[in-house]
């Protein structure tokens, strides 16, 4: 294993990432883009084309272009099955997707079939890092017994195994990973000095934090968990100023302004693959209600409360065409998993509407003017930048009710439909 830090160290070890969506992909191009050679592993050949041609699967402008600059450099090789190159990879990076089922367990199948992947590689002298957002204990329950079962060897004397879990903010992938600090538990001391080493090659000033291996796949969860809790209580903020009569934007600003000790975030929708889920990762665990649970409900029920907000005015929405603005579960995005855009608009079809839905980033959704001009009530449920424009366009059309989940406007914008907010009273 001292040979293997040594091949880090002068940058001969090739790293095998396994999985190359938006977690592996952005960390696979900057790899290759320091002088390591990245051999990618993913089953989607879709995918697999995309990447081959030097074109970003999904939306990110940064990320393109750090893929143009892989490109160029040829550090950067995928492949459908690790078997084609398992002899030539010294480091193998998971970051694979840990989803949960509609029962809201944990679904492990794409790790055990990450895992099937790692145990076709001799991982005598070999490091994996996993990288993929996992619930306690998995490592040292699943992945460890499964790896030594498969393969013979013993953890800690023939391979090494660190868990430095991903921190990144879709959109913003490349820059995190170069100047975000890195979480790592490793087995030992050598396998953090072998992952000290590889991810100083990104940024020689990285900094790092060493814990346990729980206690790394733990960190990851109480730092989502603790944003998720902290969004729940600002909508529920929301829901007491309407229930007053009063504006949660303004409370809230108020709130905030120049006091270092608040920062209570903007009420909206809270969700996307990581923080509507990481929590469940633990609640799911426990039998007892936790605070965890509290806030999932209260998150996952704003789409509904949208609804029965709407229904205040309407008193009912069967039949009604509603457009609705922003399908994706954060601004500048073209990710729907988990989003409560989504299951607004499912929401709304459930109860009878006639729904049309505009979303910039993803492809298959109406125009922005059908949208407009075929409706009478528009929801504006995600808050990108590209709808800052429209007030002119809703101003022309025959809109009756306008609900604005982020607070991107102001009654004043309007000059006939009927303006709602989340948290207006």
């Amino acid at each position: 294993m001292s040979i293997l830090l040594e091949k880090v160290k002068n940058k001969s070890a090739v790293i095998s990432i396994l999985g190359l969506g938006r977690v592996g992909l952005p960390l696979a191009s900057v790899f290759s883009t320091k002088g390591l050679r990245v051999i990618g592993v993913d089953i989607n050949e879709t995918r697999l084309s995309s990447i081959k041609n030097g074109v970003c699967p999904f939306y990110d402008p940064a990320l393109q272009e750090n893929l143009n600059e892989s490109k160029k450099l040829g550090m950067l090789e995928v492949v459908n099955d690790l078997e084609k190159v398992k002899d030539e990879i010294d480091i193998l990076i998971v970051t694979v997707g840990t989803p949960t089922t509609e029962g809201n367990s944990v679904d492990y199948s794409q790790v055990y079939t990450a895992l099937e992947e790692i145990s076709k590689v001799n991982l005598k002298d070999k490091i994996i890092i996993m990288r993929s957002t996992l619930p306690p204990k998995t490592t040292v329950e699943i992945i460890i017994p499964f790896l030594e079962n498969k393969t013979g060897l013993k953890l800690g004397e023939d391979f090494h195994l660190a868990v430095c879990p991903e921190r990144i903010l879709e959109g913003r992938a490349v820059k995190e990973i170069h100047q975000l600090p890195e979480i790592v538990g490793g087995v030992n001391q050598l396998s953090n000095e072998i992952v000290t080493e590889l991810f100083k090659h990104i940024n020689s000033e990285k900094k790092f934090s060493y814990t346990t291996v729980t206690g790394a796949e733990l960190a990851k969860l109480f730092a989502n968990v603790y944003r998720y809790i902290g969004f729940a209580l600002s909508n529920e903020f929301a829901v007491w100023a309407e229930m007053y009569g009063e504006n949660a934007t303004n409370i809230i600003n108020a709130s905030n302004y120049e006091y270092s000790r608040s920062n209570i975030p903007k009420p909206g929708f809270a969700g996307g693959p990581c923080l509507s889920k990481d929590g469940l990762f633990l609640d799911n665990n426990t039998t007892f209600s936790s605070i965890v649970s509290t806030a999932w409900k209260v998150n996952e029920s704003i789409p509904q409360h949208v609804i029965n907000k709407i229904k205040e005015n309407k008193k009912n929405i069967f039949g009604t065409e509603i457009g609705v603005l922003g399908l994706s579960f954060k601004e500048g995005s073209d990710d729907l998993r988990n989003s409560p855009s989504v299951k607004l608009v499912d929401l709304l079809k459930a109860a009878g509407a006639i729904v049309k839905v505009h979303d910039p980033f993803v492809k298959n959704t109406s125009s922005l003017d059908e949208v407009i001009q075929n409706s009478e009530i528009i929801i504006i449920a995600t808050n990108h930048l590209e709808f800052k424009n429209i007030v002119k366009d809703l101003n022309k059309s025959n809109i009756k009710i306008i609900y604005d989940v982020w607070a991107m406007f102001k009654k004043e914008d309007f000059d006939s439909a009927k303006y709602l907010k989340l948290g207006m009273g």
